[in-house]
């Protein structure tokens, strides 16, 4: 199983550790949101597709947007989902 990570922020219930399947970035997010379906609207576009905005770290190497439908998350790896931050 692949582990999925939120930041504390995104956490709903306090719950920031999840399992998934393995599969590629793309298919892990996909999995991750068909199972809890109230972080779909954070996650994935009106086509089911991931959106960009959020950070997507692969047992701790950041996967750019575009590289997320091709790079696998194998069994034991940790996909961590990081909400953009604002500030200065």
């Amino acid at each position: 199983m692949v582990t999925v990570l939120l930041s504390a922020g995104w956490a709903h219930r306090g719950q920031k550790t999840f399992a998934c399947h393995e599969g590629t970035v793309r298919d892990v997010i996909r999995e991750f949101v068909e199972s809890y379906p109230h972080y779909r609207r954070r996650l994935l576009d009106d086509d089911g597709e991931p959106l960009t905005y959020y950070n997507v770290y692969l047992d701790g190497d950041l996967v750019e947007a575009t590289d997320r439908s091709r790079v696998a998350a194998p069994a034991d790896s940790t996909v961590a989902i990081v909400p953009p931050l604002a500030g200065g």
